[in-house]
C-alpha cells in the first residue's frame, strides 16, 4: 500500500466521510454504492460546493520527456485496441503530451462530462425539482417537475435519493381535501419528444442500462420492491408507476376521512388549479454528484432534459443535444468532430476528442463560473464511485487518492478524463480513451498506469 505523499495537500469537500485505517493508509473520500443511494439508505451525504485543487508550492518543472517516454511505452504495450491521450498543465495551459488528441473517439461515459458541464451553465447548483399535486374541483393532477429520485416513503431531507417522499406528498394532499371522491390525473408535459433514443441498442434497453425517460420516477427509473426499496427492474412507464403508487397511498391515508381516489388520465393541469401538496428533490449539485459518481445513465439523460427546460427549451432530447452543442461553442470549447447521439455516453455513435474533454476539465478546475460544481462528483482513484476498485496494481498505486476522474466503460471502450496533483506540485489535466478494446481489464490497467505516470512527475 502506498503511503501519503509528504508536503502536499489535495483539497476535497470536508463533509465527506474519510477513511484513515491502518499503518501507511491515506485519506480518501468515501461514497455509498449506487444501490444504497437508490434505496435511500441512511446517511449524511450532501454534495458540497466543489473546490478547485489546492495551490501548492511547485518543486520543479514537469519532465515532459519522461512523461512522453512513459506514456509511449504504455501505449506500445497495450495491443488490445487503440489508445489516444492528452495531458495539460492546469495553471499554464501548456500541452505536455498529445497522441491522437484531435481524433474523434467513442467516449463511453466520459460523454457525461459534456452533459454535466452544460447543466451547471444553465442551472443553479442549489436549485431543486418540485413534484406537485394540483386541485381543480374533484380533479387532482400529479405534476411531474423533473425529480426522478423520488422515494416511496416519507421525505428524507438528509438523502439524495428519496429526498422527496411520495408518502409525505400523499399526506399533504389528504390533509388539504374535503371528504369526497377525487380523480388523480398525470401531467408529464415537462418533457417532450421521444422518450426512447433510437441510438440505444435494444440489448442495452433489455439489460436495463437505460429505459424510457420520464420527468417523474422512483429511484432513478428503478421500480420499488415490496420493502419500498429499489429493485433492478425498470418500469415501462415510470411516471404512471408513481401515479398508481400515489393513488394507493391516498386511498390508504384517506379512507378514515371520507376520501376516495380513482386513477385518472394523462392531461395537463388546469391553469386555475391550486397546489394542495408538493415535495422538493435534492439539489441539482447533489443529483449531479450522484450521476457522476455512479455513472447513472438515466440520471444523466434526465438532468440533460431538465437543463433544456431551464434554458427555455422543450425538454426533448433534440433540445438538450442542441443546448450542449451551443454551450460548448459559447464557452470556447472545441466542437470539432463532435457527434452527439445521446447525453449519457451509452450510444456507440457518440464521438468526441481528447482535446474537447481536456478543455472542459480545464474550465472545471479553473473554477470558471459555475463549472467547478462538477468537481464534487468526480470519483477518487481507488477511493470512491466507479474508481473505488481501480488503481490496485503496483504500477497504478501512485495515483490512488490523488487523481480524480470520470470513467467510461462499454464493451469496446474504456476512457478516463480528470485531473491529478503530481509529485512536483503541479495540477495536471488528462484524458485517455481506448477504442476497439479486446480486454476491458487490460484497457483499464493501461489507463490507470497512464494516470499514475502523470501523477508521479
Amino acid at each position: 500500500m502506498s503511503s501519503v505523499k509528504s508536503g502536499k495537500r489535495w483539497v476535497v469537500p470536508t463533509v465527506l466521510v474519510v477513511a484513515c485505517l491502518g499503518s501507511g493508509a491515506w485519506a480518501l473520500p468515501q461514497f455509498f454504492s449506487a444501490q444504497n443511494m437508490r434505496d435511500g439508505a441512511d446517511s449524511a451525504y450532501s454534495a458540497p460546493a466543489a473546490q478547485a485543487p489546492a495551490t501548492v508550492e511547485e518543486k520543479g518543472e514537469v519532465d515532459t520527456a519522461a512523461l512522453e517516454s512513459r506514456l509511449a511505452k504504455i501505449s506500445e504495450d497495450f495491443t488490445g485496441g487503440t489508445i489516444t491521450g492528452m495531458v495539460v498543465d492546469a495553471e499554464s495551459g501548456q500541452t505536455l503530451y498529445a497522441e491522437g488528441a484531435d481524433q474523434p473517439r467513442v467516449p463511453a461515459s466520459n460523454f457525461k462530462l459534456l452533459t454535466d458541464f452544460t447543466l451547471f451553465q444553465v442551472e443553479d447548483p442549489s436549485a431543486r425539482y418540485r413534484t406537485e399535486v394540483k386541485q381543480s374541483g374533484q380533479n387532482l393532477t400529479l405534476v411531474a417537475g423533473g425529480d426522478t429520485l423520488l422515494g416511496t416513503g416519507e421525505s428524507k431531507e438528509n438523502q439524495v435519493v428519496g429526498h422527496a417522499g411520495l408518502r409525505t406528498l400523499a399526506q399533504q394532499v389528504v390533509d388539504s381535501l374535503e371528504p369526497g371522491t377525487y380523480t388523480l390525473d398525470l401531467d408529464s408535459s415537462r418533457f417532450s419528444g421521444p422518450d426512447l433514443n433510437p441510438a440505444w441498442a435494444q440489448e442495452d434497453i433489455d439489460a436495463g442500462f437505460v429505459s424510457r425517460i420520464s420527468p417523474l420516477a422512483f429511484y432513478s427509473h428503478h421500480s420499488p420492491g415490496e420493502n419500498g426499496k429499489s429493485t433492478e427492474q425498470r418500469p415501462e412507464n415510470a411516471d404512471q408507476q408513481v401515479q398508481q403508487y400515489l393513488v394507493d397511498d391516498l386511498n390508504e391515508l384517506g379512507k378514515g376521512q371520507g376520501l376516495t381516489f380513482e386513477l385518472g388520465s394523462e392531461t395537463q393541469a388546469a391553469e386555475a388549479a391550486e397546489t394542495v401538496g408538493s415535495v422538493e428533490s435534492a439539489t441539482v449539485a447533489e443529483q449531479s454528484a450522484l450521476m457522476m459518481q455512479e455513472s447513472d445513465n438515466m440520471l444523466a439523460e434526465t438532468l440533460a432534459r431538465n437543463a433544456s427546460v431551464a434554458s427555455g427549451g422543450d425538454g426533448s432530447f433534440e433540445s438538450a443535444r442542441q443546448l450542449v452543442l451551443d454551450t460548448l461553442t459559447s464557452r470556447g470549447i472545441s466542437t470539432d468532430q463532435l457527434t452527439i447521439s445521446d447525453l449519457s455516453g451509452l450510444s456507440l455513435d457518440n464521438r468526441v476528442t481528447n482535446q474537447t474533454l481536456v478543455q472542459i476539465m480545464q474550465k472545471m478546475v479553473d473554477g470558471e463560473g459555475p463549472a467547478s460544481a462538477s468537481l464534487a462528483g468526480l470519483p477518487v482513484a481507488g477511493g470512491s464511485g466507479t474508481l473505488e476498485d481501480r488503481f490496485d496494481g503496483s504500477d497504478e498505486a501512485a495515483a490512488r487518492g490523488w487523481a480524480r476522474a470520470k470513467t467510461g466503460t462499454l464493451n469496446s471502450v474504456i476512457s478516463l478524463t480528470g485531473y491529478t496533483t503530481t509529485e512536483s506540485g503541479h495540477t495536471l489535466i488528462y484524458s485517455f480513451i481506448t477504442n476497439d478494446v479486446e480486454s476491458a481489464t487490460a484497457a483499464r490497467d493501461a489507463l490507470d498506469e497512464s494516470v499514475a505516470a502523470v501523477t508521479e512527475l
